[in-house]
């Protein structure tokens, strides 16, 4: 299956050299005509381009995030607590502009991971990107971050794969092992609500 890269060189050197996160627009250096759609078995090992990750944090209107234990299909990460719901954006996601793709990826995932997802039921705001450098899987992906955040009485359930999902609050996830991502994307939702102060 292809997925949605695009060239690492388009890719800021400021955001590319470091483990960090970063509130930008990713329309500044990501648009229809930057994608390129690559075997993901190639991609994984190919750092001449970055696999776009959307990667979602889910809030209910409590104030508390979804959460589970990793297992799924990266070894890497299992055990840890993530926050993340997201993946490769596919071919079938694709549409006329990327951020219309983007959108359609992000909500194939979340239909996917959430048995009764209603878009119509919640808000989405962008927050900016993770770029992360400590291993071989996180040099090849860039992450775009999103908070979900549901409506008064809506609590998406989860499908199998996330089964043991919970509601944590943030103080709790992250007295946690989490990922690395989710660990980034927690200091990006900080960094982004103390500029809107």
């Amino acid at each position: 299956m292809k997925i949605c890269c695009i060239k690492t060189s388009f890719v800021p050197k400021e955001i590319k050299s470091v483990t960090d996160v970063f509130t930008v627009q990713y329309a500044d250096f990501i648009g229809n005509n930057d994608i390129d759609w690559i075997e993901r078995s190639e991609a994984e090992t190919d750092k001449d381009f970055q696999q776009i990750i959307p990667y979602v944090l889910v809030k209910n209107s409590d104030g508390k995030f979804a959460s589970y234990t990793r297992h799924g299909n990266e070894k890497r990460l299992h055990g840890k607590l993530s926050c993340g719901i997201g993946g490769h954006i596919d071919e079938t996601d694709k549409a006329d502009s990327f951020d219309a793709t983007l959108a359609n990826g992000m909500c194939r995932e979340l239909c996917e991971e959430l048995k009764d997802f209603d878009r119509s039921k919640v808000k989405v705001s962008y927050l900016g990107i993770i770029n992360e450098i400590e291993s071989d899987v996180g040099e090849v992906h860039l992450g775009l971050v999103f908070l979900m955040e549901c409506n008064d009485g809506y609590i998406p359930m989860p499908n199998s794969e996330l089964k043991d999902m919970h509601w944590k609050s943030k103080e709790e996830i992250q007295n946690s092992e989490t990922e690395l991502w989710t660990e980034l994307a927690f200091k990006l939702l900080d960094k982004v609500c103390g500029e809107q102060k």
